[in-house]
């Protein structure tokens, strides 16, 4: 369906997987969405579906399932990639997620976010980055869409990119096939508050124990590719 075999330019690869999985599904949380998920074979299912003109309709999704659906997608052609979760650290630890993909030819981390259907870039290089890498310094950076960038951009569903802003505050990391797991906060974190998640009450780390097993660090010291390792 993706037809990638003529296609060997590394982002433009990327770039074909990202809006073939925006494309077949729609950000929707409801009965639809529910009745699928824990299945990831099933929402990979419904976007082939509607890619082939099976299905009328797209598949309900959101930003963790469409992570999923182009992880796997990715996973097949052979990339290696991680999970990223953001948190609003001034909310009960309302959260987004996306996917980070190793270039091969750099092997540098690059972000994709099927969900918003954007990549990120540095504003005066050009060069595309991991926003897990880049969360401190948000003005430094811009999201980028299928045909412009800024932080204004909104996808075709109406979803603005600058509502990520507010997300920043603590990077999540999780990676091969969840062994490796860690954290990372910038300066916007409240370290201090405590939150509540089901029976569980207190800071981040005691909320988001899983998140933690391998350390959080302060982001302006430790980098995202191993945990707490130097910038």
């Amino acid at each position: 369906m993706l037809n990638l075999e003529g296609v060997p330019d590394f982002h433009r690869r990327l770039d074909e997987v990202r809006t073939f999985v925006n494309d077949h599904s729609v950000h929707k949380i409801d009965k639809a969405f529910r009745a699928n998920q824990g299945r990831p074979a099933s929402f990979l299912a419904g976007i082939l579906a509607h890619a082939k003109g099976m299905a009328a309709k797209p598949i309900h999704m959101e930003c963790s399932t469409r992570t999923g659906a182009m992880g796997q997608i990715l996973k097949a052609l052979g990339y290696d990639t991680r999970v990223i979760a953001i948190f609003n650290s001034r909310t009960n630890l309302r959260s987004y997620s996306f996917l980070e993909v190793m270039n091969p030819h750099t092997k540098r981390w690059e972000t994709q976010d099927a969900d918003y259907d954007i990549y990120w870039r540095n504003k005066s290089s050009g060069e595309r980055v991991s926003l897990a890498d880049s969360a401190q310094f948000v003005d430094k950076i811009e999201p980028c869409g299928r045909n412009e960038c800024g932080w204004g951009h909104a996808s075709r569903e109406g979803i603005k990119a600058n509502k990520l802003i507010d997300y920043l505050d603590i990077v999540s990391i999780t990676a091969k096939g969840k062994a490796l797991r860690f954290s990372l906060y910038t300066s916007r974190a409240e370290l201090n508050r405590t939150y509540r998640k089901r029976r569980k009450q207190g800071v981040f780390c005691e909320v988001e124990a899983k998140r933690c097993k391998h350390g959080f660090y302060d982001i302006m010291k430790y980098s995202t590719y191993e945990p707490g390792s130097s910038r």
